[in-house]
């Protein structure tokens, strides 16, 4: 099997909260890729730091967020679990970047026991030059892809878009979740009052009122096995509260939209700081002008330096700056390629493939629930002629 093709098998599991003057919780992170088993043990920070990393270390690719943090209601159990799975499915996405998952800072990540951030702070920074040299063997597909005035066009639009429904996104969050918790309510109250409040009433007062235990509709519904099926059924599915999922998946997507806005800004970082180059390295020129022309200027009026030395300085600033141009616009260009043809369309995909996908569960629960409640309630006005 080539070690490209590799399937690699990732767990998050079995946390437990360590004691102390701060409670934190530890995950177990275990595991198998091309270079063997792994058996690491991680905290939350942790994950966050190794994603700062792969931002620096690979600036314009979409890293995907982590679960929102939370100072209030950590140490919940519930919450504790929640934040496993969604670590679980964090590595399993990483997972699939084989890139990612086999860089130097991932695989410290996942194997080196101890501090991960000691080990973490001695991989040494990047070059300019490492960085073109690691996403030119990393992106060899896009080696010669155009780079144009409709696909500038395309990467500026996506990030306009992005920064305009950002507030609409997490305004929707709020929306979803104020339904969600509506929702959540209401079944649990129809719950409550299918399984204990009208059965009380019927047992306690209609009761009274028809001298006949035969008479009670609730009672007799759970006395029979069909119809008493149908109450379980209908119930099971009102303890379920699919709003709840679409809250949670849209919340994702609000943090989803941030990151991927946080990585359009590291091109536009790059952009800013070839500006930068470009007006030192005219500075630099019109002072080489000036040195050359005899004139004297505010730095080297006071100056001892030989007039050939100044010129030579000169000279080796210019090239410096000319070379750290040289590097901005292939990292530019790189990053406008990777964004243009790869990031953008993968990220769209995703939104949309995962919109249906919750869109068929709601889908779906809805009918299920309507259908149970339409089922038992036809069964109650049916049932022995009570009604």
């Amino acid at each position: 099997m080539n070690q490209d093709d590799f399937e690699i098998s990732v767990e998050v599991s079995d946390p437990k909260v360590q004691s102390g003057l701060n409670k934190y919780t530890t995950y177990s992170v275990r595991g198998m890729d091309k270079n063997g088993q792994f058996d690491v043990i991680r905290r939350f920070s942790d994950f966050r730091l190794i994603r700062q990393f792969l931002i620096i270390k690979w600036p314009g690719c979409y890293i995907p967020p982590l679960p929102p943090r939370k100072a209030i209601g950590n140490m919940d159990q519930k919450f504790i679990d929640d934040r496993m799975r969604s670590l679980q499915d964090w590595m399993r996405i990483m997972a699939q970047s084989k890139y990612f998952w086999y860089s130097e800072e991932f695989q410290l990540f996942i194997k080196t026991n101890g501090d991960i951030e000691k080990a973490l702070t001695q991989v040494p920074k990047l070059t300019y030059d490492e960085i073109i040299n690691k996403y030119q063997d990393t992106f060899t597909d896009l080696s010669g892809r155009e780079i144009n005035r409709e696909l500038i066009q395309k990467i500026t639009d996506f990030h306009q878009f992005l920064k305009r429904v950002n507030p609409m996104v997490e305004n929707f969050k709020q929306i979803a979740k104020n339904i969600a918790q509506a929702r959540q309510t209401f079944q649990e109250q129809l719950t409550n009052f299918l399984q204990n409040y009208l059965p009380d009433y019927e047992q306690h007062v209609l009761l009274e009122f028809s001298e006949s235990q035969d008479k009670l509709v609730i009672q007799s519904i759970k006395n029979d096995e069909y119809p008493s099926q149908l109450l379980n059924n209908y119930i099971n599915l009102l303890q379920l509260n699919e709003f709840q999922s679409l809250y949670q998946e849209i919340k994702k997507e609000s943090k989803q939209v941030r990151a991927f806005l946080e990585t359009m800004t590291q091109r536009e970082k790059y952009e800013q700081q070839k500006v930068f180059y470009e007006q030192k390295q005219k500075e630099l020129q019109i002072q080489l002008q000036e040195v050359l022309a005899g004139k004297a200027s505010i730095k080297n009026i006071f100056s001892t330096t030989k007039k050939e030395d100044q010129i030579a300085k000169l000279q080796f600033q210019i090239d410096q700056v000319c070379k750290d141009i040289e590097n901005m616009q292939f990292i530019c260009d790189i990053l406008t390629v990777l964004l243009g043809y790869i990031e953008i369309d993968k990220f769209k995909l995703e939104k949309q493939q995962n919109y249906y996908r919750l869109a068929q569960s709601l889908i779906k629960y809805e009918i299920q629930l309507s259908q149970a409640s339409e089922e038992f309630w036809e069964r109650v006005q049916q049932n022995y002629n009570l009604l």
